[in-house]
């Protein structure tokens, strides 16, 4: 039997991604004298040590309502170029030994932790909370304003329109918003439509959005509202997720795709579809590409996850199928995963969502 090696690189995760959050913002934060870490909106912002790029900017959103928005623009080393990824979730304050740490759970394949120096600053802490001993600089500063962070940015979550109204509730916080009906939500709505069951039906749906702060109606109170810029698609028969704990294991779970770089995974009529199942035994993967049988292992520590030594045979495809290479490209490019209910995210060292799997015939 003849194979073929995968190479398996990647180990650590930034944080990427991209999403959202609710509530007033204000338009300014006071500049030095107390903590108002929950109190009031605060934006800190930095240029901090970046791995394989010339510069990282950090601009760290915390809202009232114990969520937030991260915008990271790293330098591209060879164009100078900047490129821009976004996060959101939640974040919660502990004392650990005495000492004051702020802990932000979103998208990305791990939280980030920080320390609260002071009224005015935050330090990078490393993926494990502890201090990065370095002359290198990992503070972010207090700004005198808030930065919305407004993106526009990939959202994903369940949406509602009904009597030409839109609403929106974005999966990693849960927060809930009112969708304008302008730019490209006119797609939106025809897909909505199109693949609801009855009038009403919350469907799971991801597009680009940026927020704006505005009353929905003359005299209405003052909110933030999202405007769809690029829609992508609806997931009938999906939810969020998020929210809810792991209920399907990480091992010894048939793991199907169905999403993978952000695109459906549709199984030609007559064939097997993708899949894999690892195994706590020798930590070792076998599954199938949706052309050839796959097998490998893989390793899980707190450099992130990644698969290995990954072969598969060499049988003659179906023409024009870039399933196989999409799936296969995919794997290689893992550095870190999560369970959320019973789907399974791969992700990048960048924190980039590169294949989303479903459980299937759980042990």
């Amino acid at each position: 039997m003849k194979v073929r090696t995968i190479a398996a690189l990647l180990f650590a995760a930034a944080i990427a991604g991209g999403c959202v959050q609710p509530g007033s913002i204000g338009p300014e934060a006071p500049a030095t004298g107390r903590d108002v870490i929950g109190r009031e909106p605060v934006t800190y912002s930095g240029e901090i040590p970046c791995a394989d790029c010339p510069g990282r900017r950090q601009t760290l959103t915390l809202f009232t309502d114990s969520t937030f928005r991260l915008r990271q623009s790293y330098i591209d080393a060879k164009d100078g170029k900047e490129r821009t990824l976004y996060d959101l979730g939640r974040w919660a304050r502990a004392q650990d030994q005495g000492a004051n740490r702020l802990r932000l759970a979103g998208g990305a394949k791990a939280p980030l932790q920080y320390l609260i120096r002071g009224d005015d600053a935050l330090r990078l802490l490393d993926s494990e909370g502890r201090e990065i001993r370095s002359q290198l600089n990992y503070d972010l500063k207090r700004l005198p304003k808030v930065d919305p962070v407004a993106g526009p940015m990939r959202l994903r979550g369940m949406y509602v329109y009904m009597a030409d109204a839109a609403v929106f509730s974005e999966c990693l916080t849960g927060k809930r918003f009112p969708v304008r009906l302008e730019r490209n939500h006119a797609a939106l709505e025809r897909a909505y439509l199109a693949g609801r069951r009855a009038p009403g039906e919350p469907l799971l749906v991801t597009f680009d959005g940026r927020f704006v702060v505005s009353a929905a109606e003359s005299g209405a109170p003052v909110r933030e509202q999202l405007v769809v810029e690029r829609f992508d698609r609806i997931w009938p028969g999906a939810t969020c997720g998020a929210r809810s704990p792991a209920k399907a294991a990480l091992l010894e779970t048939y793991w199907r795709p169905v999403e993978i770089e952000g695109g459906p995974v549709a199984v030609r009529p007559g064939t097997r579809e993708p899949h894999f199942v690892l195994s706590a035994e020798g930590k070792r993967v076998r599954g199938f590409t949706g052309c050839n049988t796959l097998a490998g292992a893989f390793a899980q520590g707190a450099d992130g996850f990644r698969f290995k030594a990954l072969a598969v045979t060499r049988m003659a495809c179906v023409p024009d199928n870039d399933l196989e290479t999409r799936f296969l490209t995919a794997l290689d490019a893992t550095a870190a995963q999560r369970v959320v209910g019973e789907t399974l995210e791969l992700r990048d060292r960048d924190g980039k969502l590169r294949m989303r799997l479903e459980a299937r015939y759980l042990k």
